[in-house]
């Protein structure tokens, strides 16, 4: 069995960490390479918190290998373990006594002007993915922004805000979460929206359909918006420029060990029940 490792450098304890991997692998006659080597393995493996799994994500690309984190970081929601739990997770993904997650990801894209977002025909170069979410935010300016919301094409509202967000169920506890929106199991079929910081106390969150196109256009701003995916800049967004984020096509797979239901993980992350 060969598994590809995607580590983030400038997170402390990286180093340390891949030599317990590549000693756990040897005891277990796993082969272990960098994910820079020719080939696809039968597993990648991502040493770091959820940021270092959203970026080994992108780095991957489309496929159907198994993503397995190792938390060296903060949260590690995505991830299946911690340090101390190497020689566990290794044994697991040999001998098959695993769960592959399948998870939703978002494809999003930006048009200038009155262009159409909705046209199913585009260029690949200007799509992205991401597994958590596709952020429009105030960058610059300490003034709200005014986002025009639209879904499948019927306006919704306008928001005066600092952004909006539109999450996967995944992403329902990053950013989404500290924003003051829902919790959604994985593997719902459904997207988040939600206003950041709405000048409105009547401004709540939406759980859409995961059929739902759903548009952002940007009505005012004293400055450009970022427009990030998973916390990555993708696009500066200006008055006129719409951001149309749906399903995408692609899917991430997350392997995740026995015993670890949506609603431990969520318990144990959140600090729930004590």
């Amino acid at each position: 069995m060969q598994i590809k490792v995607i580590t983030n450098d400038l997170l402390a304890g990286t180093a340390d960490a891949l030599d317990a991997l590549r000693r756990a692998a040897a005891r277990h006659g796993i082969g272990v390479a960098l994910d820079t080597d020719g080939g696809e393995p039968d597993f990648y493996l991502a040493l770091g918190g959820d940021g270092s799994v959203l970026r080994a994500l992108q780095r991957i690309g489309e496929t159907s290998v198994p993503l397995a984190g190792i938390n060296i970081g903060n949260l590690g929601f995505l991830t299946c373990g911690g340090i101390g739990d190497i020689g566990r997770i290794l044994g697991a993904l040999k001998n098959g006594d695993y769960v592959t997650s399948v998870r939703s990801m978002l494809e999003a894209r930006v048009c200038g002007g009155d262009t159409a977002c909705r046209r199913a025909t585009h260029s690949v170069a200007a799509t992205h993915h991401a597994l958590n979410d596709a952020v429009a935010l105030r960058s610059d300016s300490g003034q709200t922004v005014q986002i025009a919301l639209s879904v499948n094409g019927a306006p919704v509202a306008e928001f005066a805000c600092d952004g909006m967000i539109v999450a996967t169920p995944t992403g329902s506890t990053a950013y989404a979460l500290s924003a003051g929106g829902p919790i959604m199991m994985p593997d719902a079929a459904a997207i988040g929206v939600i206003a950041v910081c709405p000048h409105s106390m009547t401004a709540r969150p939406l759980v859409l359909p995961d059929t739902s196109i759903i548009e952002l256009r940007v009505v005012r701003a004293h400055s450009p918006l970022s427009f990030n995916l998973d916390g990555q800049f993708a696009a500066s967004l200006g008055p006129g420029d719409t951001a149309s984020v749906r399903r995408s096509p692609r899917q991430a797979r997350l392997v995740m060990l026995p015993g670890d239901t949506p609603f431990t993980v969520i318990a144990r992350k959140l600090g729930w029940g004590g």
